[in-house]
């Protein structure tokens, strides 16, 4: 069970960067970028992805992260670090121009790999190294979201939903998502840990759970800030 939850990360995660990369390179074809440039871009795309998977595994395998020292561990620096990157970089022009040209379903789509971020948050649990509370079974609503993606972006691909309801989604998945965060970080030990039952959660900073902190939840928060900007942009 333990080597295939993180089996499954591992390929989840990286399906993302692929993910990501392509959907960069489709985009930049669609904005009459020629075929060599686009690729040129969604690999470049991928190799900075990979880079800070790379660095941040790196950081696991030391003690930089871990909660073995009186200090409290920096692990939650990764995530707000992933998240503000992401959100400068999304104020580009080069971006602006790449989510004028990504149709408006796919940033939504995407947010269906939330289905397996949570069946893996819960073999983790099953095999002792998640408590409760960061599941479905407890506190974590995320589910939701990915299970609701595929209905939504099809919706909005047949131009059957108003922009009102695809506003409300993606304001209700970053509400969901900030409940999640706050319960993964108040089950870790340290200053914001809350009186929740069971053992802390210490496997957030071991690899590869950490790849979920740090990259899988600023992709996420990502994804909803690209398609909460560009719903905003369709005549009501």
């Amino acid at each position: 069970m333990r080597l295939a939850a993180d089996a499954a990360l591992v390929g989840l995660t990286l399906g993302m960067v692929a993910l990501v990369g392509v959907g960069v390179a489709l985009s930049a074809r669609r904005s009459g970028r020629e075929a060599s440039s686009a690729t040129r871009l969604g690999l470049a795309v991928v190799s900075v992805l990979a880079l800070w998977l790379g660095a941040t595994a790196l950081l696991a395998s030391t003690d930089v992260l871990s909660f073995r020292s009186a200090r409290p561990s920096p692990w939650p620096l990764l995530p707000l670090s992933g998240i503000a990157a992401l959100l400068l970089l999304g104020r580009a022009p080069l971006a602006k121009t790449l989510l004028a040209n990504t149709p408006r379903h796919w940033p939504i789509v995407a947010q269906s790999f939330r289905i397996g971020v949570e069946l893996i948050i819960f073999a983790w649990h099953q095999d002792g190294r998640a408590p409760n509370q960061i599941t479905f079974e407890g506190r974590n609503f995320d589910i939701l979201v990915g299970l609701t993606a595929p209905l939504v972006a099809w919706l909005v691909a047949t131009n059957r939903v108003t922009p009102k309801p695809v506003l409300l989604w993606n304001v209700l998945g970053l509400a969901i998502l900030a409940n999640t965060v706050a319960t993964v970080a108040t089950s870790t030990p340290g200053p914001l840990h809350l009186d929740w039952p069971g053992a802390p959660f210490t496997a957030i900073t071991t690899w590869p759970v950490l790849w979920l902190p740090a990259l899988l939840v600023p992709l996420a928060v990502f994804l909803h800030v690209m398609s909460l900007r560009q719903t905003l942009t369709v005549p009501r």
